[in-house]
């Protein structure tokens, strides 16, 4: 299968990777805070599609086309990032082995595939439990409002945010260890992309 290559695999970029990723976390998080507390709730239909009538007004940016390289994961000399997983929606990487890596690159590079491993697994886990979940929420709401019809398939978005809601305050403990994990693991894995980086740069140095 054609992957293209991942630029992480140099300890400096993957150190700024982390902390996006952990800005980009921390506001998913403080959101699904506020929707469980009810401070926000999802958009009625209504105003998502007034919404999108005064975007299509709005001049259209150009958009910066980018080159992707397609390269065999087996002829890469660098860490390689392959498609959405169907369940997870999380992008597997297969991490490059060179042939002169040290025990701290290898300490390093281990950390991150167990990383990815545990994060995989629990959301895989996570998404096929939701999924399930919304439809037979669904499914049970169409059948006590509307009998048998089979004219009815969907909820409306009033009526799915009861869902939502519900979802979150039942997982609400699984979510936060899952960001206490997280986080541990992340820092861990910063710790030794900053002493990979500090070898690196020492052995250049000689």
């Amino acid at each position: 299968m054609l992957i293209r290559p991942s630029s992480s695999s140099c300890p400096k970029q993957h150190l700024t990777s982390i902390i996006h990723c952990c800005s980009r976390m921390q506001r998913v998080y403080w959101q699904l805070c506020m929707l469980q507390s009810g401070i926000i709730r999802p958009i009625p239909t209504h105003m998502q599609l007034s919404t999108t009538a005064w975007n299509s007004q709005k001049p259209k940016r150009k958009v910066k086309k980018h080159s992707t390289t397609i390269t065999v994961p087996e002829e890469a000399k660098c860490d390689c990032i392959g498609p959405p997983h169907p369940l997870s929606n999380l992008r597997h990487t297969r991490f490059y082995v060179p042939p002169d890596e040290t025990s701290l690159e290898r300490q390093y590079r281990e950390a991150r595939q167990h990383t990815q491993e545990w994060n995989q697994e629990f959301w895989a886990s996570h998404n096929a439990n939701f999924k399930k979940k919304r439809q037979e929420f669904i499914q049970n709401n169409i059948r006590q409002k509307y009998g048998d019809s089979k004219g009815k398939q969907t909820l409306t978005s009033d009526e799915m945010s009861k869902f939502y809601k519900s979802f979150l305050d039942e997982h609400l403990d699984m979510h936060r260890e899952y960001n206490k994990e997280w986080y541990k693991r992340n820092v861990k894995n910063l710790f030794l992309s900053a002493r990979v980086w500090l070898q690196q740069k020492m052995s250049s140095n000689r």
